[in-house]
This record gives C-alpha cells, structure tokens and sequence, in this order.
C-alpha cells in the first residue's frame, strides 16, 4: 500500500510539472504571436501599372488584401485589391487596372498603404505605409498591428 501512495504522489507531481511547464510565460497555455507582413511593389511609370507582392506572417483567417490611398495614421478607399495565391502571399494581379497619374503622384509622395482584412478585423488588421526604396519605382511596406486604422481587436495572445 505504501508503495502504491508513494507511486501515486511522483506521478501527481510529474503530471503538475508538465502542465505548469507547457502554460508558458504568457499564461493559460497560449502562444504569443505577432501578426505582420512585408513586401515592396514596383511602378512602370510608362505603362502606369504596379506589380509586387505581399508575404504575410501569423495573420489568422485573411479574407482580403489592398492597396489603399491614405496618408499616415488615415484610413482610405481601395486603390489596387490584391490576390492571394498561397496563405499569406498577396499580390498585385495582373489584371489590375492602371494607375492614373494623379494616383501615380500619390503614391511617390507616400500617399498609399497596404493592409490585410481578417475575419477579427474586417475594417484591417495590419498596416504598412507604402513608401520609397533606394530603386527608382519600388516601394516598400512593412505591415504592423499599431499602424493599423481603425485600431483593431488584437488577436488572443497577439504581441507587438
């Protein structure tokens, strides 16, 4: 009988060691994530059409993807929709109409960004200002939570 408790303690006591060991830092068994993306597009400036794409990280449930004409920290209309092609990748498709050259100006002056809509955050959940390279005609982003307008839901366990 005695050999039976003690056996029943050590397991009671490795079973506790195992589930306070997988709760982790953040508490409750959750994995922090931090949604993000990145990418650049390139402007034909003769043909007034864009082309790039967008590669996205720990974004969950993505239903659509943009080019948007808005200064910083202002939230505008859709000025390029972009494609997914595989989870997280989202690119310009080639079908995309032509930019005019009063959009042609926006973006040079940094007037455009790229955010990503997810079933959390139908209204966006990351945001990257779209803005000049070193390369003449390409613009890069970096998408982020914080620059995201209007604010949005964080996602459970999301950091930034």
């Amino acid at each position: 009988m005695r050999t039976l408790n003690k056996i029943s303690i050590i397991v009671v006591l490795l079973l506790s060691v195992i589930y306070l060991g997988s709760c982790g830092s953040s508490g409750g068994g959750t994995v922090a994530i931090n949604p993000t993306g990145t990418g650049s597009i390139t402007l034909d400036p003769v043909a007034k059409t864009v082309t790039g794409s967008f590669v996205t990280t720990n974004v969950v449930n993505a239903t659509a993807s943009h080019i948007h004409d808005g200064n910083v920290g202002v939230a505008g209309p859709v000025v390029v929709p972009l494609t997914q092609s595989t989870p997280g990748t989202w690119s310009v498709p080639v079908t995309a109409a032509p930019l005019t050259d009063a959009q042609i100006l926006r973006l040079q002056a940094g007037g455009y960004y790229v955010n990503v809509h997810t079933a959390l955050n139908p209204a966006g959940e990351i945001r990257g200002q779209l803005v000049a390279g070193a390369t003449p005609n390409v613009f890069t982003a970096n998408l982020t939570l914080p620059q995201e307008v209007p604010a949005p839901i964080i996602p459970a366990g999301a950091i930034y």
